[in-house]
């Protein structure tokens, strides 16, 4: 198990907003699972949130709803220096917005261990 949280304060450096400030916030939760099915394998589970601007001092500059970032993998250790690792990932309210569709990727990553 194993997470990260960030926060960050931005502050406008431009001559229309200048001195301007912004929070931004984001998190995640990991679960590995090692030797799943098999001894070299492991398999994995990610759940955050992605940036979210939470305030701002520019007017109607905030993200009003949240995204959720959903993860999930499975290392094949195929040999001792090659895995092969499928995944999905999915994306709910892409840019913290209620009215954009959710976004779903697959992924396929193959990593050579020297």
């Amino acid at each position: 198990m194993g997470g990260w949280a960030g926060y960050t304060r931005a502050e406008a450096v431009s001559r229309v907003n200048d001195g301007a400030n912004a929070s931004i916030f984001y998190y995640a939760v990991t679960l590995a699972f090692p030797d799943l099915f098999q001894e070299g394998n492991l398999g994995g589970i990610v759940v955050g949130l992605p940036p979210k601007v939470t305030s701002n001092d520019i007017d109607d500059r905030e993200d009003r709803d949240s995204s959720l970032h959903l993860e999930a993998f499975y290392r094949f250790q195929v040999t001792k220096n090659i895995g092969i690792t499928p995944g999905v990932l999915v994306i709910t309210n892409p840019e913290h917005n209620k009215d954009n569709d959710t976004i779903y990727v697959g992924t396929i990553r193959t990593t050579f261990s020297f």
